[in-house]
């Protein structure tokens, strides 16, 4: 019989590593590819410590509240969910656990056109969010098992198809991150209250438009106290959900 606890990676650790090293490359305007790639290759080598083994490439993964609609023309959302790619997705095989990952990366900007750059920050977070709070295992297994035209890829064959029945009878553990470089959060920005909040607002708006009802699910949001490496914030949000609570399928 399968233990069911299992921890996750001690993020705030991951993340600190990663600046640690980075003092140079996070200067680098555009720094989310280069953190994206550090953070998969830190989980890897700590793959045998945690149990968790992230996969090499993002993965698709169907969700009824998608940050950007598909065309008309390929899918039909509102019945069947939409598309999107997973930044990491990390597997458990011993306890059948599966880990769905975003984040986001930004520097602070003090002139005139980035004045709204920290509310656009946290819109596209919250989007993140939001879209993983509408995964469904069962349409993502369908998709890993046999994709459409729009989603295949060679590779699905030979890494995602033998994973797909897993999906749907495992745990699964939806984390989100934001890396903010240069500077504090802002408190009237990203204080919890006022996160959950805005959560809670892009989650009505697509639940309204859907035929599958679902209730907002609970997270946990936390924060680092002391500033990693370099005056960077981190915000982590998490929650887990059992196979029966995010899948619509009869």
């Amino acid at each position: 019989m399968r233990n069911l606890k299992i921890e996750l990676p001690d993020w705030f650790d991951v993340f600190s590593v990663i600046c640690a090293r980075g003092k140079e490359a996070l200067q680098w305007d555009l720094p989310e590819a280069w953190v994206h790639a550090e953070l998969h290759a830190e989980l890897k080598r700590r793959a045998r410590s945690t149990g968790w083994v992230p996969f090499p490439t993002e993965v698709p993964y169907v969700t009824l509240y998608p940050v950007h609609l598909p065309k008309k023309t390929n899918r039909d959302w509102k019945a069947a969910g939409a598309v999107k790619w997973v930044d990491l997705c990390l597997r458990s095989e011993a306890h059948n656990a599966w880990c769905w990952f975003e984040f986001k990366v930004r520097h602070v900007r003090e002139d005139k056109w980035h004045r709204n750059a920290p509310l656009q920050a946290r819109d596209a977070f919250r989007k993140d969010v939001v879209a993983l709070m509408g995964l469904d295992t069962d349409k993502t297994a369908d998709t890993w098992a046999a994709p459409d035209t729009y989603t295949k890829a060679y590779w699905f064959e030979d890494l995602l198809k033998p994973c797909a029945e897993s999906l749907r009878s495992g745990r699964h553990h939806l984390v989100t991150a934001f890396l903010q470089l240069d500077s504090e959060f802002d408190p009237a920005i990203w204080e919890e209250k006022n996160l959950i909040e805005q959560i809670h607002k892009w989650f009505s708006y697509r639940n309204k438009q859907v035929s599958h009802q679902r209730t907002c699910p609970g997270i946990s949001i936390a924060k680092l106290v002391q500033p990693l490496a370099g005056n960077r914030s981190l915000l982590v949000c998490t929650w887990s959900l059992g196979s029966k609570d995010i899948s619509n399928n009869p």
